[in-house]
């Protein structure tokens, strides 16, 4: 582990002093460091992410999220889901590991329909913007 820190930290390199009133900020860059994990929507289009209704009657308050990548996929609270049989949204952040199946908490935003309109999510682009609140009340 501390070869990792000790790498890791001759690799950063100095950019230029920011400065905000009578605060010095020094950022410090790290050379070709992309996050190590995928987000949503990238996963979904790259066909790494699969997410389903847990069986074919589905479950409101749950999907089944398949991450076939091998790195994980962050899925992050208030992001849509659009498909299946009802369009959802996540109920809260987490990391799906690479190469597992993990049944993922979400909330209807979609009232009335209970009928296919594809076997898979899509990532909507958005989250309604009076389901967070809605949704921490429960």
């Amino acid at each position: 582990m501390e070869e990792v820190v000790a790498k890791t930290l001759e690799q950063l390199e100095f950019d230029e002093p920011q400065r905000y009133k009578q605060m010095d900020v020094l950022p410090l860059l790290a050379p070709d460091a992309g996050p190590a994990y995928l987000m949503l929507k990238e996963a979904l289009e790259a066909h790494l992410l699969e997410v389903k209704e847990v069986n074919h009657g589905g479950s409101v308050p749950d999907l089944v999220a398949e991450n076939k990548g091998d790195l994980p996929v962050l899925l992050l609270d208030g992001e849509e889901l659009a498909g299946a049989k009802q369009n959802r949204v996540l109920n809260s952040s987490l990391l799906l590991p690479a190469k597992t199946t993990q049944l993922i908490p979400v909330s209807c935003t979609e009232r009335g329909r209970w009928s296919y309109v594809s076997p898979h999510f899509v990532e909507s682009g958005h989250g309604p913007p009076r389901s967070r609140p809605r949704r921490s009340a429960r």
